[in-house]
């Protein structure tokens, strides 16, 4: 843990208050100076706490000692571990008590460590609560009755922001929290095990609502209002959906009200901005929706398993009146930002499928190794194919891959430029009137043709916090072997979708090193990041995007979705966002009108 870790803290917090009656503590055991308070001292100490001071003394006692408050909780804790059945539950009910006991002292106007020492007195040994998973289970049996619902509620979530923020809290026990408290709906009440629910959206139907994920961590209140303003603006009658942290919520409240935005604040769990990988959305026989939450998840992005339950938890009654939501996991391992649906196809490419085929063969690596002889091509694809064959289950429809499965070692070494790039990053597929779809394929070349003619280089840099006179050291990255990769992939899918009787027309696009970036703690770990004119929304003939930060690119992209009959609508960037390979289409996700 951060702040709370600290004994300073503690007794600087308890020195603000004014000692009402004096109480003693029975003698306190030192700390010790490595690991935990040991049972056959700690236990005896607990006990007679426990009988000399009940717990609406406690505090009395804490104010009259402060400096003794660390040594009391951490010999407390210990006992909460305690062998000893009966003791170990008279511990439980005296610290749940304490905790409430105090939690109603604290002041309506209260501080900053006020917060603080209740989050304190919630864990007792913040330290180890921290440090070791036996104690933090212990503590999270009894934190979420640590609250009252009678307390202020801008109290109860200032504490579980608080939690959410600074202690390694799991989302059940904050949850169970939120509920206890009064704040949240319990969204495992509204699970559905099992579910068939299948995906039937053709991916442009009208949209109903329009649901990001927006935190402090990753974007700025003036680049949330800019980017919430031209929403608002391009889609009046939306409505919009903004799962949030408390910081944008502080910051945007007003805002909010005048852009008519359904905020749902997300208690300071460390979400991404992307929800548009994490889950997908159903329509339910009922008529009501379910959320399907990928049973996969990426590394580093665990937490976005909860996005849904989070949604979940603080839905405005009309939108839960009205979509009657409920969620499950589903069947089969899925990626939103590698599928792209069409009305009678799932298109994907061999890299979407990826995690599913390495599971199906029961290797952890790609085998490139194997992939210098057709026998162990055929079965890496062969995997691949079973694996598509799957997905089309969840989405009720044929699975396609926007390029031919290889046979050679040639072709294969083409396809792995395409590995690492989230396939609607880099293809974009447009239904057409009559059946048949359009593709807008990615261009690097096309990309960096445009940009070395653009003169707009500073709007670039200001938009994404590139140092500055960028224009040759982007321009020379379109010759990198990651880019020179990507290119190849995207010739040979452009040419795949070709010779299939599709349309294809080519979108610029640019690879910018991330060692532009100004700050170096916001560098991602892929060395670049993609500005892209894929990576869209679409709603019947028309389709929402970022813009990229050079008119050029941007005219250039318009030009093409409008030779195929769709308006293109570019929104401010979410510029870290962006920096960290996510563009519009992976920042929002859709309810649309059931099919």
């Amino acid at each position: 843990m951060k702040r709370i870790g600290r004994s300073v803290a503690v007794i600087a917090a308890l020195s603000l208050f004014a000692a009402a009656v004096r109480v003693e503590f029975p003698p306190v055991p030192p700390v010790p100076s490595a690991g935990w308070p040991q049972p056959e001292i700690a236990e005896p100490f607990a006990r007679e706490l426990i009988a000399r001071v009940p717990p609406a003394a406690f505090d009395d006692a804490a104010h009259a000692n402060p400096e003794l408050v660390p040594a009391v909780f951490r010999s407390l804790g210990t006992a909460l571990l305690s062998r000893d059945a009966q003791l170990q539950a008279a511990v439980r009910s005296y610290a749940t008590a304490l905790v409430r006991e105090h939690a109603a002292r604290i002041p309506r106007d209260f501080s900053d460590d006020d917060l603080h020492m209740l989050v304190a007195f919630q864990v007792l040994d913040p330290l180890r609560y921290g440090e070791d998973a036996e104690y933090r289970h212990a503590v999270d049996t009894i934190l979420p009755a640590s609250l009252s619902p009678s307390l202020p509620e801008p109290l109860r979530r200032a504490d579980i922001n608080e939690l959410n923020r600074v202690a390694p809290i799991n989302f059940e026990t904050a949850e169970a929290l939120a509920v206890s408290a009064g704040l949240v709906r319990a969204s495992s009440k509204r699970f559905v095990p099992n579910s068939a629910a299948t995906i039937t959206t053709a991916g442009n139907e009208p949209i109903e609502a329009s649901i990001y994920s927006i935190n402090s961590r990753f974007v700025t209140p003036d680049d949330a209002k800019r980017f919430l303003t031209a929403v608002r603006a391009a889609v009046p009658q939306r409505r919009i959906v903004v799962i949030g942290d408390e910081a944008i919520q502080s910051a945007l409240r007003k805002d909010f009200v005048a852009l008519r935005i359904d905020f749902i604040d997300n208690l300071n769990r460390p979400l991404t901005p992307w929800p548009r990988d994490p889950f997908s959305i159903a329509h339910a026989a009922n008529g009501g929706l379910v959320f399907i939450n990928r049973p996969n998840m990426q590394r580093n992005r665990e937490e976005d398993a909860t996005m849904v339950r989070v949604l979940l938890n603080g839905l405005p009654k009309s939108l839960d009146d009205r979509w009657k939501p409920r969620w499950t996991t589903g069947a089969m391992l899925f990626h939103n930002g590698q599928i792209l649906l069409t009305p009678k196809a799932v298109w994907i490419s061999m890299h979407s499928v990826e995690f599913r085929a390495l599971e199906l063969l029961g290797i952890d690596h790609v085998p490139v190794e194997r992939f210098e002889s057709a026998e162990g091509i055929a079965r890496y694809t062969n995997a691949v194919q079973r694996a598509a064959n799957e997905l089309s289950k969840l989405y009720d429809r044929p699975v396609r891959f926007v390029h031919e499965l290889p046979h050679t070692p040639q072709q294969i070494e083409v396809l792995s430029g395409g590995a690492g790039f989230d396939l609607d990053s880099i293809v974009t597929l447009l239904p057409q009137v009559g059946g048949s779809i359009d593709a807008l394929v990615g261009d690097v070349s096309l990309g960096a043709t445009l940009a070395a003619s653009a003169n707009e280089w500073q709007q670039l840099e200001k938009t994404y916090s590139l140092t500055a006179n960028t224009r040759d050291a982007v321009l020379n990255f379109q010759r990198d072997p990651s880019a020179i990769g990507l290119q190849r992939f995207l010739d040979q899918t452009a040419h795949d979708l070709a010779a299939h009787g599709i349309k294809v027309r080519r979108l610029p696009l640019l690879m910018i090193p991330t060692s532009l970036l100004i700050h170096d703690d916001e560098r991602p770990e892929t060395p670049y990041f993609l500005v892209t004119a894929n990576n869209v929304v679409l709603e019947r003939n028309r389709a929402e995007g970022f813009g990229s930060g050079l008119p050029i690119v941007d005219s250039a992209a318009r030009s093409a979705f409008k030779s195929a009959g769709y308006d293109l609508t570019l929104f401010p960037p979410l510029p870290r966002s962006v920096v960290l390979n996510g563009g519009y289409r992976c920042a929002s996700n859709e309810v649309r009108v059931a099919p």
